[in-house]
């Protein structure tokens, strides 16, 4: 499963996040504060799950199957607790490792849980085009669900105009990294071109501009899909994403040629990242970013999501989220396209239509609920309804503002696709870094995944 594969990919990432937002070197003053914002924040999810319950004891259970564990479990957990305190309601989760095989087995069985957190869409979406998704436009307020989200995220979670899930955590992709105490270059660029052109003359003069690895053992290769899924947003926007993602685009095709050549253009090239080409594919995706830390650094800029700076913070003593870690959004190819974002993230859904599946579902609907989603400092929200103010650090309020001022908001296209695909596409680009001649290969074998998986 890619995001089984990949959740180990956060997995490492949520360490850090949750001993960057542990309070360390807080003064009592702020942790005060932050006390009452918590205490209120929990008051006032608790009002919203009584107003959704009428005041009433509901009791029972809800079982919710999802893919998180240790203290990210907990955390996630936290903010199932005012529900369950004013409903009665107890969420039973059950966690798993391996979310594509238990859930298709167990829906197969017409064993499901209650309710689903999976942050594999493309499964989500195969399920409400089977018909095996509650239909939530009587259970949640679909319109304020339409205000508070963006438009691409509901049509993710919708079939036929009924909503089906609900975007329940999201993360933000396409940050630039840098280190503000060595770089000197823009951090706020007009264009890809603009930021490459500098990133070029840096190579010109020797000085390597980017740091990447892309090894994750059967998941290796991941990391070159972020950069080329970049390409495809901003250079061409959101209807070739869309229908690239949905497997209606061939691969085969200038849009998606001319995406691999221009991450060919810094991942094969010797002078733009550190290491060469050979490095990359046999770096691991979180030591490759790290050269940026070193002393000296090893280059300048590096891609990634938004749990590297707290991870950065964990694994390299002395640096501080922004003092020396800090970030900028990956700058558009097309000016056009500026402020179209990707995210990932897990979307809810429900198979069961009991009263305490539906209490649950309107609940988890709630910007009070995403609110305290968003305290815990592993997640941002997708709801932009969420206040800046309940982040825990600033760079998380950073990240989340890039979310609720986006234009454009779209799902990872890699996670959205046949998990053949995705395979092909993601050791097809260990083979294009390394053998960029084979591009015409490459591409014809994702495609050829694409045609088995109609």
């Amino acid at each position: 499963m890619r995001r089984v594969l990949t959740g180990a990919i956060a997995a490492v990432a949520v360490l850090g996040l949750a001993a960057c937002s542990s309070g360390a070197g807080s003064t009592p003053t702020a942790t005060t504060s932050a006390n009452t914002q918590n205490a209120a924040l929990i008051s006032a999810a608790k009002d919203a799950a009584t107003k959704i319950a009428g005041g009433q004891t509901i009791g029972g259970k809800v079982t919710l199957l999802g893919a998180l564990g240790g203290d990210q479990l907990d955390q996630y957990l936290a903010a199932f607790k005012p529900f369950e305190e004013a409903t009665g309601i107890k969420v039973e989760y059950e966690g798993t490792r391996d979310m594509l095989s238990v859930l298709q087995t167990r829906v197969q069985g017409g064993n499901p849980p209650d309710v689903v957190s999976n942050p594999s869409l493309g499964q989500m979406r195969q399920l409400i085009k089977d018909g095996k998704l509650l239909a939530l436009n009587d259970v949640v307020d679909v319109e304020q669900v339409k205000k508070d989200y963006d438009s691409g995220l509901v049509e993710l979670g919708s079939q036929n105009g009924t909503l089906y899930g609900l975007m329940q955590t999201s993360a933000l992709k396409g940050m630039v990294y840098y280190n503000p105490e060595k770089y000197q270059g823009p951090t706020n660029a007009a264009d890809w071109n603009a930021l490459n052109t500098w990133a070029t003359q840096q190579a010109d003069a020797g000085n390597t501009p980017w740091c990447l690895g892309v090894e994750n053992g059967a998941a290796s290769g991941w990391m070159s899909t972020d950069w080329i899924e970049q390409f495809v947003l901003t250079t061409y926007g959101t209807e070739v994403w869309d229908s690239w993602a949905n497997g209606e685009l061939s691969w085969n095709s200038p849009e998606i040629r001319a995406a691999f050549e221009a991450f060919g253009k810094i991942a094969t090239d010797t002078k733009m990242v550190n290491g060469g080409p050979r490095a990359v594919v046999s770096t691991d995706f979180i030591k490759g970013s790290l050269p940026l830390w070193a002393d000296p650094p090893r280059c300048s800029l590096t891609l990634q999501a938004d749990w590297l700076g707290a991870t950065v913070t964990t694994q390299v003593p002395g640096t501080v989220e922004g003092k020396s870690v800090d970030f900028f959004m990956f700058p558009a190819v097309n000016s056009a396209n500026s402020g179209t974002i990707e995210t990932s993230g897990e979307m809810l859904g429900a198979f069961n239509d009991t009263p305490q599946v539906r209490a649950l579902m309107a609940y988890a609907a709630t910007e009070q609920s995403q609110a305290l989603i968003a305290t815990t400092g592993s997640w941002l929200s997708a709801n932009k309804s969420v206040s800046l103010d309940v982040y825990p650090t600033d760079a998380r309020r950073k990240a989340a503002q890039v979310i609720s001022e986006a234009k454009a908001v779209r799902f990872d296209a890699s996670d959205l696709m046949p998990s053949s695909v995705t395979q092909a596409f993601w050791s097809g680009t260990l083979t294009y870094i390394t053998s960029p001649d084979k591009l015409d290969e490459v591409l014809g074998t994702i495609e050829a995944a694409r045609l088995a998986a109609r």
